[in-house]
């Protein structure tokens, strides 16, 4: 009779440890966010599937987890333009012959920092509209105001974060950061902080839950006004982490679900543009071919205290044009492999204004992906 009791408690335990080691507080979301870094723009982009972890799909025009803005809420306006929402051709490189017809929106931002998802309503091929020349597009300038001066040298650009993984988290995290620089933003002279600075903040939010972290897999995207000239825009920066908060600084990055796949599709694709002329130039199988975004060793060197440059490029020297056509690409290839990117690619850039005033440009672009 003594041992029936034992029996049970022993039973119940072996019950307890294994509900326990079922226990999962995570669940992948899937989501695939890249970013592209040029010597006057920056892009972000990301897919809009939403899954439940496995093969079924939450929603397939999800974007508020995945690209949001780290300026603070006090800073940021919506990006407004009289342009109505058009379809336009942006031809691809010319190793190519396809042409990708974009919907093209201005960007909008919602009162959480989230990217608007662009209308589905705006004119594409199925609906019989024509294609127009980028020449007809007018873009979106920031309007002048008190949060987005009209002087370059004082214009307050939006610094981007795209986020994937678990969209419980993502969202978390996007309210957290933003919090901390609602807080931060009131001590800074200038009332803004440079994308460096909002990039050191994701990382000590990140490693401040190292012990029960965010899975949220991160891009930081933005203008690096500290290395502007003559007043106008400076090149662009981007950041790429991982759940913990270790970063660095790249030309082009990618995070999430299938970057595995995407990552050495960008790196090709970008490094492509100097690489094919250096195949055409090898004579012997023995000659080595470099990578042309490596820095040699020599010129990583800097200032008189001996700090070091990244060991890589951290632009890519193509247009943005090119670069916008290279990411639709990539992420025309990963939907294929990867059930879990799919449904539309949204790709955010912010750019300098063709006038030649310095002034900047966001501009939201979509492209339809595979649906599964």
């Amino acid at each position: 009779t003594m041992m029936l009791p034992f029996a049970f408690v022993a039973t119940t335990l072996l019950i307890q440890i294994a509900t326990a080691q079922k226990f999962d507080p995570y669940q992948l979301n899937g989501g695939l966010v890249a970013a592209v870094a040029g010597k006057d723009y920056v892009l972000i982009a990301s897919d809009t599937r939403l899954t439940d972890g496995g093969y079924g799909i939450n929603s397939r025009r999800y974007l508020s987890g995945r690209i949001w803005s780290a300026s603070s809420s006090t800073s940021l306006s919506t990006v407004s333009s009289n342009t109505p929402t058009e379809s336009s051709p942006l031809s691809s490189p010319p190793t190519t012959t396809t042409t990708l017809t974009w919907k093209r929106s201005p960007a909008q931002w919602e009162s959480d920092g989230s990217l608007v998802m662009p209308s589905s309503n705006g004119l594409d091929n199925d609906s019989g509209s024509r294609k127009i020349s980028q020449k007809e597009i007018k873009p979106a300038f920031i309007p002048s105001s008190p949060s987005f001066p009209a002087h370059p040298a004082q214009m307050n650009l939006p610094i981007m974060i795209g986020s994937a993984g678990c969209a419980s988290d993502c969202e978390s995290l996007k309210r957290r950061v933003r919090l901390e620089l609602d807080a931060l933003e009131c001590s800074f002279p200038t009332g803004s902080m440079g994308v460096q600075s909002v990039a050191n903040l994701l990382q000590q939010v990140l490693y401040g839950r190292r012990g029960f972290p965010f899975y949220s897999f991160c891009v930081v995207a933005g203008i690096d006004q500290q290395e502007s000239h003559d007043g106008r825009c400076g090149s662009g920066a981007v950041y790429v982490y991982d759940a913990i908060g270790s970063y660095e600084r790249v030309a082009v990055a990618s995070a999430g679900t299938g970057r595995e796949l995407l990552q050495p599709i960008l790196d090709r694709l970008f490094s492509g543009q100097f690489q094919n002329q250096a195949d055409k130039q090898i004579e012997s199988r023995d000659e080595i071919s470099r990578d042309t975004m490596a820095v040699p060793a020599g010129k990583q060197r800097m200032g008189v205290a001996g700090s070091l440059r990244p060991p890589v490029q951290t632009t890519v020297n193509c247009s943005w044009e090119e670069a916008v056509n290279n990411v639709a690409r990539a992420y025309q290839s990963v939907a294929e492999r990867e059930i879990s990117v799919g449904d539309e690619i949204v790709i955010c850039v912010v750019k300098t204004s063709e006038t030649g005033d310095g002034s900047p440009v966001v501009d939201v672009f979509s492209y339809p992906l595979k649906k599964h």
